[in-house]
Order: structure tokens, then sequence, then C-alpha cells
């Protein structure tokens, strides 16, 4: 089965009348275009609308940035630097060629103060009137760009607008939020805040009234108090570990409890990422006019009645007498997502860095669990990408104030970059996308085409403002849902581009980032005798 496990030596590089019928069919046959014409007109298309796009989209840009500057300098004339530096900084547009999520407040922004100075009071209404109007104008090009076939991009554009308008409602609602209060928060919060749990930061979930008693040290077993240190050596038995549910997930471990819940607060992080990002691979073109549009029906449940299941072990002793039985080289393994009982699997190592590890395997999870058969992905062909889309997705970065994927120093991408730049190792597409799972992993390069898959992941979510971006995504659905009377279409015809053309533009692609690398690295020693 596809991705049961990760190996160690993975992590180490840094698809009459009968007659007059048949004139007809004959003649639709003749005169119609073929599935490949049909396609390739069809991205020439969606090629021509993306540049339409985007060109409008850098022109509302300019635009809000001209309009801000003016309102800088009219803060400067006043004496309010502070004001002026603070309106400047929102004038940078956000860059389409990154993967990432700016923090969205929580709380419903609240009323200017009646009390405000009159210059004050000035600048902020005109700071809030020129964002919300950019962002209802970005939010019109959104539902474009989704008419255009683009639902990749309609989602960037989307996160966008309420970075720019953190209370416009149709875009909280793209993005799996509602109004509860004065706050913006999922449907399975609100449902929770409905049965009077509160989120603890260190506890998760707890019923109100539970909460004082926990934060004195004392905790609720089995329909009694006890002690923290006894419910710690209870749950030291994996049959009794601590259960941490979140929106989207259940987390089973016999480390700590904060540790679980610490563990669940970056999966549904990744989890908001991941399907903003991945939109259109769980909804149908027409689903995502319905979501735009407003309405949810056919489409998944606000609030998911089943979680995807992880089990944490306290260390790899536990992790591998656990799984041995089942998998008998998990050994070998820093981390797995096994697809049979639908559950991933990992360990705390307290020397090594766990959230790669983590993501990636959450990856796997994700895609899989988007269809509820069994079913076999990517076994005859175009494996490269069920490996390579992962090891892109373990670069995933939360920060103080966005999330952002696909950072060129990454490890992963470093290694394409040296595997390509340096060793002059490649293995061109066609031939890449031929191989089977089987191929792939028991390839004697094995930890070089890991490198390679890397790269080429990059390459199709980013390259040319996120290009080829919506033609992975779709060539992932295909290859996720599959189906026995069809097979997946290549990334050669879904991006309109040949495997030759796509080999040469992955090229220019690394070069491109090794030679902003470069840049970025010797620019401190040119400002240094400035100092």
């Amino acid at each position: 089965m596809f991705a049961t496990d990760r190996l160690k030596h993975e992590c180490s590089t840094p698809s009459s009348r009968l007659v007059g019928v048949a004139v007809v069919l004959f003649a639709t046959l003749l005169f119609a275009p073929s599935p490949a014409a049909a396609q390739r007109t069809k991205t020439r298309s969606a090629k021509y609308l993306l540049i339409v796009h985007q060109k409008r989209h850098r022109e509302l840009q300019a635009e809000l940035t001209t309009s801000l500057e003016k309102l800088a300098i009219s803060c400067d004339a006043k004496g309010l630097s502070a004001a002026a530096t603070q309106i400047r900084s929102l004038a940078a547009p956000i860059d389409a060629q990154q993967v990432r999520i700016d923090s969205l407040p929580k709380t419903v922004q609240p009323e200017l103060p009646a009390n405000l100075p009159a210059d004050e009071r000035y600048w902020r209404t005109q700071l809030q009137r020129l964002q919300a109007e950019y962002a209802k104008d970005v939010y019109l090009l959104s539902r474009r760009v989704l008419n255009a076939g683009l639902p990749s991009y309609a989602f960037f554009l989307i996160r966008e607008v309420a970075v720019r308008d953190p209370d416009h409602k149709s875009a909280r609602r793209l993005l799996g939020q509602v109004r509860f209060g004065k706050e913006w928060i999922t449907p399975f919060a609100r449902s929770m805040l409905a049965k009077r749990y509160i989120w603890h930061e260190k506890f998760g979930w707890l019923p109100k009234n539970r909460v004082e008693r926990y934060d004195k040290g004392e905790r609720y077993f089995k329909g009694r108090w006890i002690s923290a240190t006894q419910e710690a050596e209870v749950r030291r038995d994996f049959k009794n570990a601590w259960e941490i549910r979140t929106d989207h997930f259940l987390v089973r471990t016999n480390h700590s409890h904060e540790e679980g819940v610490a563990i669940a607060k970056k999966l549904e992080a990744y989890h908001g990422f991941f399907f903003q990002t991945f939109a259109s691979f769980f909804n149908t073109p027409e689903q995502m006019q319905k979501l735009f549009a407003g309405s949810t029906s056919g489409m998944r449940a606000p609030i998911q009645a089943q979680p995807h299941v992880v089990h944490y072990y306290s260390n790899r002793d536990e992790y591998n007498r656990a799984l041995v039985k089942t998998i008998p080289q998990i050994a070998i393994t820093n981390g797995l997502y096994y697809t049979t009982d639908r559950t991933a699997y990992f360990y705390h190592d307290p020397n090594g860095e766990n959230d790669p590890t983590l993501y990636h395997e959450a990856s796997h999870q994700l895609f899989y669990e988007s269809q509820s058969k069994e079913r076999m992905v990517a076994g005859d062909d175009h494996f490269w990408i069920i490996e390579g889309i992962s090891c892109y997705l373990e670069s995933f970065r939360p920060e103080k104030d966005r999330i952002t994927v696909g950072d060129p120093k990454y490890i992963r991408f470093h290694a394409a970059r040296h595997r390509f730049l340096v060793d002059k190792y490649y293995i061109p597409l066609g031939k890449l996308s031929a191989m089977s799972m089987r191929d792939f992993q028991s390839h004697p390069n094995i930890s070089r085409n890991y490198s390679q898959a890397s790269g080429l992941a990059h390459f199709f979510m980013n390259y040319d403002n996120g290009r080829y971006r919506d033609a992975l995504i779709e060539h992932l659905s295909q290859l996720y849902i599959g189906s026995k009377r069809r097979r997946a279409q290549t990334l050669a015809e879904l991006t309109g581009s040949s495997y030759e053309e796509l080999d040469r533009q992955y090229g220019e692609h690394l070069r491109a980032m090794q030679t902003a690398i470069d840049k970025e690295r010797q620019q401190p020693q040119r400002q240094q005798p400035q100092r």
C-alpha cells in the first residue's frame, strides 16, 4: 500500500434510419476534438485567463498601495510618524508565488472609540475604508477567477480578502469560520461552547466546571478525581492513553496530556492551511461554485463526525513494540500513516525535529481519507508525486503572524537543487512519472529520487506565480480518487506543456531559487561597511 512508512534514509537527504444514426455518430467522432486536443484548448484558455486575472490583481494592489501612501504622507504632515509607518507596512502586496496564510484576528474588530483625537480617527477611518474597498474588489475578482477554472488562485485571493477585511463574512465562511458573539470560531468550537466546554491551552477542551480543579493539579479519570501524578502513571499504558479531540483530529498519547494538546494544535493549524490550499481537491467544480455562492449542499459536513486518528507514543521503543507485529520493518521508520487502519503513528524524539514527520504523514492521511473506500493510489505510475507533495508539505512552518510553506532553504529543496545543479542527477519527468510504487521505492537511488520529487513538487506548486498549481491538484485528485474506467491524466496533459518543456522549466526554477538565495546571503556583506 502507498506511503505506509517514512524511511530513515529518506530523511537524510537535506497517469433508412439506422444508417442515418450511424452517419451522425461517425460525424460526431470525425469532427469532435480529441480529449487531448480539448484538454490543450482548456489549458491554453486557463493560462490566458490566469495572466488576465493576475494583471487585474496587480492593478488593484497598485491602486491600494498608492492610496495607502497618500494617507501615510498625510499622517507625516501632521506629525503622526508611527501611524505613517503602520500604514506603509500594510502597503506591501501579498506574493502569489509564496504559499502562505496570514494570521487572522480571533475577535470581531471593535468600533473606534468615541474619544479618539480627530486626526487619529480620520486616519484610522480612512485606513479601514481603503482596506474594505480593496477586499470587496478582490472578492469579486476571486469569483471571476473561480469561474475561469482556477480554484487555488481563487482561494489565495479569499485569504487576502480576510487579511484586508477580517470581518468579511463570506471570506470567513469560505475559510471555515463562523461568528459566535464577538469571536470568529469553527463550527466544532461553537458546538463545544454550546455544551459548556471551554478550550484550555494546556488541557484542550474541558467541561467548564472542571477547569479550576485541573489548574490545581487534580485529574478526572473514569468517574473519580485523582492526582496528576497518579494519572500519569495510569496513562503510561497506551490502553489508557490521553485522548484529545479537536475539530478534525483525535490524538491518543501516553507521553503527556500537555504534549498531546500541543500535537493536536499543530495538526489543526496544519489542517486549516491544507484545506484552504487544496480546496479543489476535495470539491468538484460544481461544489466549489456552491461553496462560493454560500451553499454547503452535498459538501463536507461543517463538523467532522469521524476525526483523523493519530497515535503519539512517548518514545521510539514503545512505537516499535506497538507496531512490529503488523509492520516488521517498523524500526527503519520515523513515522507512518497506515492505510489499513487509517491511523497515523508517531513517537516523541527528544533529540530530533518531530514536526516535519508529523506534517509529512498528516498529508498522506488527509489526502487518503478524502475517500472512505479502500484503494491503491498511484500503484502503477505517477507514484513520485504521492511522496513528493508530502515532502514539500514538510516545510509547513507556523510563524508569529503567518504560516509559510515552501521555504527554498528547507533541507528537501536544498537537496533537490544540489542533485540537479551540482550532481547533475535528474530522471526526466516522463520517465519518473512512468514509475510504479514498487519501481520508485525499490530504486537504487531512492534518496536522490526523493530529493527530486520534493523539488518537482515545489516547482509545480510555485513556478511562475503558481501557474501549474491547479493542474497539480487536479492530478492528485485523479490519483487519490481513482477510477478503473479512467486513467489519471498526466501532468503534461493537465498543464498543456510537454514533459521536455516541464523539465526545462524545472531547471529554470531551481536556478532562480539558488540565485535568490545567493543574493540574500551576499546582501548583509554589502551592507556591513555602512554600519
